[in-house]
């Protein structure tokens, strides 16, 4: 009776992209995005992302609550327009990636870059809108839609948890007025790339010191030697008479034979 009053339309299997069942045992991560935008642009105005390790395949998700407008669940299988009232809505992205989106862009490139990366495309199995309870292990999503401020935005409150409801991911974006939003879910490898290594610096080499030039040693100046006023007498040498000794020796003598002269004319 409860699912009699919800608003289900469940449009027919339209291929939307290519997937196969043989490429689930290649998926090693899960990609769940939330992208908003204002109306008429395809690019996302808020934009989040995160990457689950999956050890055992990508889980099956089922909503579990949905408040504040409708939604629209995408697969390669088709397409559901479910409301509050007509959860659960069980989805598979076990092969490929699905979509949850309210008011969607006409390009969803933008706002599921990590699910289309690679090639995956859409999940084969089209959305259950029937279910009356979450698959088994199914993660669980909920999507909450505030009541618009006075510009007409709205708040966007997504939430993940395990299928014991051990808590995953939270999150909330601005969602503008009459704009749209996008939560991606699917499997892929993390396309992260690795930080970039830093090289690590070679050590700069110290310069070679300049040789500083030997000092120059002169040899020590001869010592003088000291010449005697007097050159020392040489033994058995006659003595050179000074030129003013043998002047007064001169005229000493010639006094003598003066005088001698006189007494002689006295007698």
């Amino acid at each position: 009776m409860r699912r009699a009053t919800a608003l289900v339309v469940v449009v027919g299997v339209v291929v939307l992209g290519t997937a196969g069942p043989a490429r689930a045992a290649e998926a090693d991560g899960f990609w769940l995005s939330v992208a908003s935008g204002i109306s008429g642009s395809s690019d996302p105005a808020n934009y989040q992302e995160w990457w689950f390790e999956t050890p055992h395949g990508p889980p099956s998700v089922a909503v579990t609550r949905l408040t504040g407008g409708t939604a629209e669940a995408t697969t390669a299988g088709g397409s559901t327009f479910f409301s509050g009232p007509a959860v659960p809505v069980n989805l598979k992205p076990t092969d490929g990636y699905a979509y949850l989106a309210g008011n969607k862009p006409s390009d969803l490139s933008a706002a599921l870059r990590r699910q289309m990366a690679g090639g995956k495309g859409l999940a084969t199995t089209a959305p259950d809108a029937f279910a009356t309870m979450p698959a088994d292990g199914a993660h669980r999503l909920t999507i909450d839609q505030s009541d618009p401020d006075p510009t007409g935005a709205r708040v966007l409150d997504v939430g993940l948890t395990d299928a014991a409801g051990n808590p995953l991911y939270g999150t909330a974006v601005a969602l503008p007025e009459n704009g749209w939003w996008v939560i991606g879910l699917g499997p892929n490898t993390n396309l992260v790339p690795d930080p970039v290594p830093v090289p690590t610096p070679e050590p700069t080499p110290e310069p070679t010191p300049t040789p500083e030039p030997e000092p120059i040693i002169l040899p020590p100046a001869p010592t003088p030697v000291p010449v005697p006023s007097t050159p020392p007498a040489v033994p058995g040498a006659v003595a050179t008479p000074e030129p003013a000794t043998a002047l007064l020796a001169g005229i000493g003598g010639l006094g003598a034979l003066g005088w001698r002269a006189i007494k002689r004319r006295r007698k």
